[in-house]
């Protein structure tokens, strides 16, 4: 195995002073985080430029009216763009021509916005209305008649496993989902994972069968709950009726339904957010790497050397911020 490259070290040095730095706001806004906050700025900024360029600019714009390959009205609509993106700058040359730039942005915020109203009408309200209107029935998959696409939306399946079990039920029809979960094709691993998923709430148990006629019992139920759930939503934002009585019990219902969602969401977005952390955190520890490149990285001594260097850090900052009198109790205060 090749060893990891001497730039790729500094790199990760780098990489854990920075993310020291950034968690160093704990304490509280600091000069080493004001520096990690302007390299990512200033980073994401210039990558950002870069891409517009090389993806939008140049093959759209200055290929096109260059290059020779457009003619005609496509060449019409590269020299309008060309034009709306210099009264964008048309502030930077002049303030008192800053009026210019205000059409070429009406323009983009009204071309983009008819195009995700109809995006996201199609996309998620037509989708919502789609499910909602679905059947509140949960019928099992049948394992011995269900077609690929489903035997692969199981809990622990794959499509290879449903691959495997179109092969296995073609010579010998499923006795039990402990034999479909158990037959000679599937390799360990599958068998791992299908006995993972199984469970008669939620898992294999709750979502296939052996036969016809079988239904999900709380499938049915989770159903039921989403249509009350929607229904009384709807009734909270129907203001022509006053929410008293059985209205406002509905009402009521809708707002818990609402908050439940919301909940939920955000907390699917901090989980996601302590996933980043715990990557990170095994990224500092060197987790990730091999242990001969681990080794040469040494990440808990240099995250000791970082949080060493950034704790005397603030504490020279602190120090210089009291003598100059801008530290708390400099007015007599605290």
């Amino acid at each position: 195995m090749t060893a990891l490259p001497w730039i790729d070290i500094v790199g990760y040095w780098v990489g854990i002073f920075i993310t020291f730095c950034c968690l160093s706001f704990l304490y509280k806004d600091n000069p080493f985080y004001k520096l990690i906050e302007h390299l990512f700025i200033g980073v994401s900024v210039g990558y950002l430029i870069v891409l517009q360029y090389g993806e939008n600019i140049e093959p759209k714009v200055v290929d096109a009216i260059f290059g020779g390959g457009v003619h005609g009205a496509w060449l019409l609509l590269r020299v309008v763009a060309l034009v709306l993106v210099v009264m964008m700058f048309a502030k930077v040359l002049q303030p008192r021509w800053a009026w210019l730039g205000r059409y070429p942005l009406a323009f983009v915020v009204a071309f983009y916005a008819g195009l995700q109203v109809n995006a996201v009408a199609q996309s998620e309200l037509g989708e919502q209305i789609k499910f909602s209107a679905g059947s509140i029935d949960a019928p099992k998959v049948d394992l011995n008649h269900a077609e690929p696409e489903a035997l692969t939306a199981l809990p622990g399946s794959s499509p290879a496993v449903a691959k495997k079990w179109l092969a296995e039920r073609a010579q010998r029809p499923f006795a039990s989902l402990d034999d479909a979960a158990t037959r000679p094709s599937l390799t360990p691993l599958e068998r791992g994972d299908l006995a993972a998923a199984r469970g008669s709430l939620v898992g294999l148990d709750a979502k296939a069968a052996v036969e016809a006629g079988h239904h999900d019992g709380f499938g049915i139920v989770s159903n039921l709950l989403l249509l009350a759930g929607l229904l009384a939503s709807l009734v909270y934002f129907y203001f022509s009726v006053a929410h008293r009585g059985p209205i406002g019990g509905i009402s009521r219902f809708g707002v818990w339904t609402l908050m439940i969602g919301f909940g939920a969401s955000f907390g699917l977005t901090v989980q996601g957010r302590i996933s980043l952390a715990i990557g990170r955190a095994y990224d500092v520890l060197g987790r990730t790497l091999a242990p001969q490149d681990a080794a040469r990285v040494h990440g808990p001594l240099v995250s000791l050397v970082s949080i060493g260097l950034i704790t005397a850090g603030i504490v020279i900052w602190e120090r210089r911020n009291r003598d100059r009198g801008d530290g708390p109790g400099a007015d007599g205060q605290s």
